[in-house]
């Protein structure tokens, strides 16, 4: 054999023990999964044995065989509350009470006093009416008299103080109790007050409150930086004995002070109008109404409007399953995205990237002739393509909310109160309602407590009937501080 056939010879029993290396190599790993597997296997029944659980099949007695066989559970004490610890309330009315031992054996003359321990438990006393009478005293000395007088009462002739007005108010416009709720809620813990009293109650406490109505104005139209919105309410009266009336919202960013505006449920653009001077130098963000549209010409050359995000993704939300609607809609998420996860120097030219990508969608939905046919995707569009610019807007500055939730969350009390009250009895009544739900709320996001609150500012304005404007700036929700 020639050293060239040697060589090839070699060469192909190489070949082949390379083939039956790779062969074995892949066999071996298969092996090595398989034990891997069954390693899970195993290690999935033990703790499945660990549990002691029953089978299907099993009857009582012998789960109750099995349970003899686990440890006791832990008591309370051994566990520790998994480390929890217990919220302690410093700040509520504390009666402590000496509990000594039941035994009939036990003589305290003869114990010795070892050591003491405290169990605390939280008792519900309910609410209470005190009749707090005032013997006023009348002295003479010589020909001078003297005679003590009772604090002021809000309104004459009323046995009722700043203290339960201001609970009338919390209940009717914080937690959203009608008055009919109310009245019969006073008369299980043995109040009998009438429904008429304390609706009256309520409506003079309006009347002594609308005082602090045009420095609260003032007060959000100073900020450069404020919200609008609207809903609507049910109205006693008109030609089908109820209507739609609106309430209008404005909203201080800074100072967290929001006003209600009730012209006689008017939606009419005058309504927003009369209400923000032509002056106005700063940023309104609202929605896509077309009343806000003003905002955008020359009657207002120093506003600016700023759009809602959450409106515009609102309308693709009913089509998102349609393939051009959800990359509009996973764009406008991607504005929500960057301003959590990029750093606050990137949102401008992050956004901005997004901006031009949404536009450039947007375009080519209008475009496509098949869009016509598709009535929602066309109204979706054309409502996002005029909000455009107004979303542009908010992208130019780090400062400005990206939707305008800040006031619709406020707004919803209005909804809490159609649900429950299911009407204002009239124009009167709503504008009640406006001036006592824009303190109220005020005070909510203020983190103010609204029955102290109502309780001092109402005993305020009875006993100064003549207070200056900067008095009465001080006593509204975002300065007032209790006395």
């Amino acid at each position: 054999m020639t050293d060239r056939e040697l060589v090839i010879l070699l060469q192909r029993q190489n070949a082949k023990l390379a083939a039956a290396l790779e062969s074995l190599t892949k066999e071996v790993a298969s092996l090595k999964a398989a034990l891997l597997e069954k390693d899970k296997d195993a290690a999935k029944l033990k703790r499945f044995a660990d549990v002691n659980l029953p089978k299907k099949t099993e009857k009582c007695k012998n789960t109750a065989s099995v349970a003899k066989d686990k440890s006791p559970a832990p008591t309370p004490k051994e566990r520790g509350n998994n480390g929890a610890k217990r919220k302690v309330y410093d700040n509520i009315e504390e009666v402590v009470e000496d509990i000594l031992p039941s035994d009939a054996n036990f003589d305290q003359k003869a114990a010795v006093f070892l050591f003491q321990k405290d169990v605390i438990r939280y008792e519900y006393i309910p609410p209470r009416l005190i009749k707090h009478i005032y013997r006023c005293k009348k002295y003479r000395i010589g020909d001078d008299v003297f005679e003590g007088k009772a604090p002021v009462a809000p309104f004459l002739n009323s046995n009722f103080d700043a203290s339960f007005l201001a609970y009338l108010i919390q209940q009717r416009y914080v937690y959203g109790m009608p008055v009919e709720r109310i009245m019969k809620y006073l008369n299980e813990i043995g109040i009998d007050i009438p429904k008429a009293t304390i609706h009256g109650l309520i409506e003079k406490s309006a009347g002594l409150l609308d005082r602090l109505t045009p420095g609260l104005k003032d007060a959000i139209l100073q900020d450069s930086y404020i919200h609008f919105d609207e809903t609507y309410h049910t109205i006693l009266g008109g030609n089908n004995g109820s209507r739609k009336g609106y309430f209008w919202g404005v909203l201080s960013h800074q100072n967290n002070l929001i006003q209600l505006i009730y012209k006689n449920g008017s939606r009419s653009k005058t309504v927003f109008t009369d209400y923000l001077p032509n002056n106005y130098n700063g940023v309104v963000q609202t929605d896509g109404y077309s009343s806000y549209k003003v905002l955008e010409g020359w009657d207002y050359p120093k506003a600016t409007r700023l759009g809602c995000v959450q409106h515009c993704k609102r309308k693709f939300i009913e089509i998102k399953e349609q393939a051009q609607a959800q990359v509009i809609f996973d764009l406008y998420n991607q504005f929500y995205m960057i301003r959590k996860q990029r750093p606050k120097e990137k949102w401008k030219e992050e956004s901005l990237k997004v901006y031009n990508t949404l536009e450039k969608e947007l375009r080519k939905i209008e475009r496509n002739p098949e869009t016509l046919g598709n009535n929602i995707l066309s109204k979706a569009t054309a409502y996002c393509l005029n909000e455009l610019e107004s979303i542009y807007n908010i992208i130019t500055s780090t400062d400005y909310d990206l939707d305008n939730n800040e006031i619709e969350r406020p707004m919803r009390y209005i909804s809490i109160s159609r649900r429950n009250s299911l009407f204002c009895g009239s124009n009167s009544g709503a504008e009640r309602t406006a001036t006592l739900y824009s303190l109220a709320i005020s005070c909510r996001l203020n983190d103010v407590n609204t029955c102290l609150y109502f309780k001092d500012v109402i005993q305020r304005l009875a006993q100064s009937q003549q207070m200056t404007d900067e008095q009465m700036r001080d006593i509204l929700p975002d300065r007032w501080s209790a006395q």
